[in-house]
């Protein structure tokens, strides 16, 4: 259930960019922002934030939305797809409750129809940038290495599986056609697969640079999923646009991602949550390859950050309970805990997030004109960013003008 308000009154604002507006308020007219500036607090459909702080909506630029509640990519390919399709609109939900506003959606098929009936406010969500289905090269991260090639190419859960720089090029055709709005590439292993490694480089420089090029000619950004050193040059040398993951970093490639304008997407979570599970989908090398990763991620993630490259966050929450959906904000914890100042964090979930996903003139800052997107917080998240980490926290979360939580 949503509430349309007109503004919000007796706040202090960061903006997204670093400014802050203090003993104000912000104004909504028509979904958007109309301004900020001092309003009464008992104007009808106003609210009172009783000197508390509002800041942009957040922006996960990393999950996906296939309603899984198992890590196994085998159940991905052979369950039924209705009741995962019913189980995403709850996770939509959740969400957006927790305050995030949108979402880059980084492979599954799910993503251009949730986004097409969040739009068209039929269920209520983030609005969503999608991938559709990513790009992996046969026996790569995106395919499901024990089941039958036939049932993985008729039945992708997360991956065009396909090779050669033909064949690429009418993948990324693939993905516009069907809603896609970036293109997100497998370009290392990764660490829950089956038969690939994090450290295996996938597809060779004639295949990167046919992906980018045909990508770039339609519009549509690349994002390429990159654990390994090596996947990160190869990446990063053919042009894309964002490095997913980026655990293994130097100087080196820093300063080419800087001086390139490749945003890195942090996703220190995942690696956490494998760490810390428990249970048999995790094998024991399989979290000890995650320890190992984490230290070198942290360290990369600094270095990143020292260096000026754009740092945007990611959770890649994908599937239930392992991944829980409503808690990507996380990130930003264990960004922190990583040696990141709160103003970094924040900015990887606001301003930097908004330029990743192409929408830096209508959301990420609570400014005149942009969408009316924002969270209030009981107190300032500079201080203390675990009134953005804890969802409970939270006092208000508004999307386009309207109050859902």
């Amino acid at each position: 259930m949503t509430t349309t308000i007109d503004g919000i009154a007796n706040v202090n604002v960061w903006t997204g960019d670093g400014t802050v507006v203090h003993d104000t308020g912000v104004s909504v007219s028509g979904g958007r922002i109309a301004a900020v500036a001092p309003l009464p607090a008992d104007a009808p459909g106003v609210l009172d934030g009783q000197g508390g702080w509002v800041i942009p909506g957040l922006i996960d630029c990393h999950i996906h939305l296939w309603g899984a509640r198992t890590p196994h990519p085998v159940h991905w390919v052979v369950d039924p797809r209705l009741p995962n399709a019913l189980r995403s609109v709850a996770d939509v939900g959740k969400i957006l409750r927790s305050g995030f506003t949108t979402v880059r959606e980084a492979g599954g098929t799910l993503g251009p129809s949730l986004r097409q009936v969040i739009d068209a406010g039929d269920i209520e969500g983030p609005r969503v940038v999608p991938a559709y289905l990513g790009l992996s090269r046969t026996g790569g991260h995106g395919d499901c290495h024990t089941l039958p090639m036939a049932w993985v190419r008729e039945q992708p859960f997360m991956a065009l599986v396909t090779d050669g720089p033909a064949n690429l090029r009418r993948a990324v055709r693939t993905v516009a056609r069907e809603g896609g709005r970036w293109v997100k590439v497998w370009a290392s292993g990764g660490v829950l697969s089956e038969r690939d490694d994090p450290e295996h480089v996938h597809y060779g420089p004639d295949e990167l640079a046919a992906i980018v090029e045909e990508a770039h000619a339609i519009d549509l950004p690349v994002g390429a999923h990159c654990e390994s050193l090596a996947a990160t040059y190869a990446a990063v040398e053919a042009g894309v646009d964002a490095i997913e993951h980026g655990f293994q970093l130097d100087e080196g490639v820093c300063q080419a991602m800087r001086e390139r304008g490749v945003t890195l997407v942090s996703t220190l979570s995942v690696l956490q949550r494998y760490v810390r599970w428990e249970g048999p989908e995790i094998s024991p090398e399989q979290r000890e390859t995650s320890k190992r990763l984490l230290v070198i991620a942290e360290e990369s993630l600094n270095l990143a950050v020292a260096t000026g490259v754009r740092v945007a966050m990611g959770s890649d929450c994908f599937s239930e309970p392992m991944t829980p959906f409503g808690h990507s904000a996380d990130e930003l914890g264990y960004m922190r805990d990583a040696g990141v100042d709160a103003e970094t964090c924040l900015r990887s979930a606001t301003s930097v997030a908004a330029r990743l996903v192409g929408m830096e003139s209508r959301i990420g800052m609570v400014t005149e004109g942009r969408l009316a997107d924002f969270l209030l917080l009981p107190a300032d998240p500079r201080q203390d960013l675990d009134v953005v980490i804890r969802p409970e926290r939270i006092t208000a979360v508004i999307k386009d003008g309207r109050r859902v939580r």
